[in-house]
């Protein structure tokens, strides 16, 4: 069984009954989540900002500010983040003025802490969709929903030939392959290239639902289904409609809720926990996994019929390791990407760099990348990104490989690195005055701050 949610979510708690909010916090830190808990509707709305919480929980009746007018504040300065709403005050009228205000939920006292942890898990999951949702119409509406895709790699040229195969029709597809290779962005591209881009597509991460809340997610509930369920509930086969459902993770589902998938991939239909009724499945499946599920099933932990009525089509994503000669137009792609949305302006790779980062083997494959050269432009910002901005353990090889650069080249490169260096220690000491720097390196000021342009280096950085 798959523990509660531990360290996957900042709760903000905002009550001006201290009692109440100081049990409260103490509920939720007891369920592994990490709290934080103000008596002040206005310190709670600057936590917002400073703190970023993933979900927060208002009392509705607050001297200062209610929470209705929290909620408003809280939407200028997060639009995304769900807000659950505490009342005692239970009325038809409350719940519309809430539900107005765009709360996400509303829980009246005194409430069952099943009930608060079941709300909080799907404000949680709610939010990781928007998350998701941002991120892919960002992708988008740029034409880029292959981005992850890229590469001339014939392995490449192989998926995306089968994404547009296999887009317009409803076969279940199996996209299979290591973590951070682009799973979900290959169930995007599924979608989006066939004719129901215009329905919605909704990620169920298996991984991440405890496995006592999983069907309930998976296909709603009953009121009264189990301890908690005070109202029927909508699970994500109904939810998504006619679009495309994308499970995530599809290996992680434990074997008793297994048979109940198969049995909705082979009839079309399911039933919601603690009902009777049948409902329709409209949507299309696309299922991703890292586990290799044939081993799965010789080991007893994945049902052989439900791999072989998934496995209907498989797109298989290679490694990034399989594909080096594919990570500089990669790199070129991020950095460009990276460059706009840090407001940096790393424009070339040099070449001794370009060849470390082709000869690593990617344990984190296209996902490692990305978060590499987001690092490396958020601490360094360089004009030219140069090996000495690499980790330590993209220097660190095994075997030697056959360089790709001239020792004329590779002898500039060392030199440039070897200047910057030098300045940075220069600007060290003298604490960003340019003027010492210029006297102790016995170079003019003018020279000076066209190598610090040139570097990235900001002497404002260096002061005090």
């Amino acid at each position: 069984m798959k523990e509660k949610l531990q360290g996957q979510g900042r709760i903000l708690v905002v009550d001006d009954d201290r009692p109440l909010l100081e049990a409260l916090v103490d509920a939720l830190e007891s369920m592994g989540y990490e709290v934080r808990g103000e008596s002040s509707p206005a310190k709670g709305l600057a936590l917002v900002g400073a703190w970023a919480p993933d979900v927060a929980i208002v009392d509705q009746k607050m001297p200062q500010m209610d929470g209705l007018e929290l909620t408003a504040s809280i939407r200028q300065i997060c639009p995304e983040l769900p807000v659950i709403m505490l009342t005692g005050f239970g009325t038809i009228q409350d719940a519309v003025r809430a539900m107005r205000a765009s709360v996400y939920d509303y829980l009246t006292k005194p409430f069952d802490l099943a009930e608060v942890e079941l709300t909080l898990h799907r404000a949680l999951e709610h939010r990781r969709q928007l998350q998701r949702y941002k991120f892919l119409a960002e992708a988008t509406s740029r034409g880029a929903e292959n981005q992850w895709l890229l590469g001339d790699d014939p392995k490449m040229r192989a998926i995306r030939e089968s994404i547009q195969a296999v887009a317009g029709t409803d076969s279940t597809v199996l996209v299979t392959g290591e973590s951070g290779t682009g799973k979900e962005l290959v169930a995007k591209a599924v979608h989006t290239a066939g004719p129901r881009r215009e329905k919605p597509f909704m990620v169920v991460d298996c991984a991440a639902i405890p496995d006592t809340l999983l069907e309930s997610e998976l296909f709603g509930h009953a009121k009264g289904a189990f301890t908690g369920a005070h109202q029927a509930k909508t699970g994500y086969f109904e939810a998504v409609a006619d679009g495309t459902l994308f499970l995530d993770e599809i290996g992680e589902i434990p074997l008793p809720l297994q048979s109940k998938l198969l049995r909705v991939l082979e009839e079309k239909t399911f039933v919601r926990v603690g009902d009777t009724r049948r409902r329709l499945v409209e949507a299309r499946i696309v299922a991703a996994t890292n586990r290799d599920l044939a081993r799965e099933v010789e080991e007893g932990r994945f049902r052989k019929d439900l791999y072989y009525r998934l496995h209907v089509i498989e797109l298989h994503l290679p490694p990034l390791r399989e594909r080096s000669n594919d990570v500089p137009q990669l790199v070129d792609h991020y950095l460009k990407q990276l460059n706009r949305k840090l407001n940096r302006r790393t424009a070339e790779v040099s070449p001794a760099a370009m060849e470390l980062l082709r000869s690593y083997s990617w344990p984190g494959n296209v996902r490692e990348l990305v978060h590499l050269l987001e690092h490396i432009l958020t601490f360094h910002h360089p004009q030219a990104l140069a090996p000495i901005h690499l980790p330590s353990h993209l220097h660190h090889r095994g075997k030697a490989t056959l360089p790709r650069v001239t020792y004329a080249e590779l002898k500039d490169e060392l030199l440039e690195e070897a200047g910057r260096e030098y300045f940075i220690a220069l600007l060290e000491h003298y604490g960003g005055n340019v003027t010492l720097v210029a006297k102790h390196s016995g170079l003019n000021r003018r020279h000076i701050h066209r190598l610090l342009f040139k570097w990235g280096l900001d002497p404002s950085e260096f002061r005090g």
